[in-house]
C-alpha cells in the first residue's frame, strides 16, 4: 500500500487505498491502482469492490517505469524539479505524497501523487496525479478519485 485515500459509509464502510500491483505473467509488470474494499459492521467480512488502474507500466522504450518512492524518499534532484515547476502554479498548495514513476518523453516526466488544496474557503483537499516534465518544468493534473472511481465511491472520499 502506498497511501490510504479515505473512507465512505455505504452498506458498511468502503475504504480506498493507493497500491502498487504486480501482474505475474511471463513478463512481470507493475501498475498503480486504487483498491476499494467494503468492511461490513459487526462482521469479519471484507469484500473487494473495485480495482482501478491509474498508471500502467509500459514497454522499456519510452514506457512508464514504476518505481514508487514515498514523500521523504523522493530524491533531492527530483524535488528540485517539483519545486521549480511548482513556482508557476498559483492559487493552490500542493504537497507530493509519492513519486510513482517516470516516463521519458521530450525530457523526463515524473509522475507524482499529491494533495492539492485550492486555498479557497470551504474547498476540500483533493488528491491528484501530477506529471512534471524536467525539460519544460510544467505540471499537468488529473483528479485521482473523481476520474477513476466515481462508480464505486461517489464523491464522498476526502483526504
Amino acid at each position: 500500500m502506498i497511501a490510504y485515500l479515505g473512507s465512505q459509509e455505504v452498506n458498511g464502510i468502503n475504504h480506498a487505498v493507493l497500491a502498487e500491483q504486480t501482474v505475474l505473467t511471463g513478463r512481470d509488470s507493475k501498475n498503480i491502482v486504487i483498491l476499494v474494499f467494503n468492511e461490513k459492521p459487526n462482521s469479519k467480512e471484507i469484500t473487494l469492490v473495485s480495482i482501478d488502474r491509474i498508471l500502467e507500466a509500459g514497454l522499456p522504450l519510452g514506457g512508464t517505469k514504476i518505481d514508487v518512492k514515498i514523500d521523504e524518499d523522493i530524491p533531492e534532484d527530483v524535488m528540485e524539479i517539483w519545486t521549480d515547476a511548482r513556482q508557476h502554479c498559483l492559487g493552490s498548495k500542493m504537497i507530493p505524497i509519492a513519486l510513482l514513476g517516470t516516463k521519458v518523453t521530450n525530457g523526463t516526466n515524473y509522475i507524482f501523487i499529491a494533495t492539492v488544496d485550492a486555498q479557497i474557503p470551504g474547498s476540500e483537499i483533493e488528491l491528484a496525479l501530477i506529471t512534471v516534465n524536467d525539460f519544460t518544468r510544467r505540471m499537468s493534473f488529473a483528479d485521482l478519485l473523481a476520474d477513476k472511481t466515481d462508480h464505486a465511491l461517489g464523491y464522498a472520499f476526502s483526504w
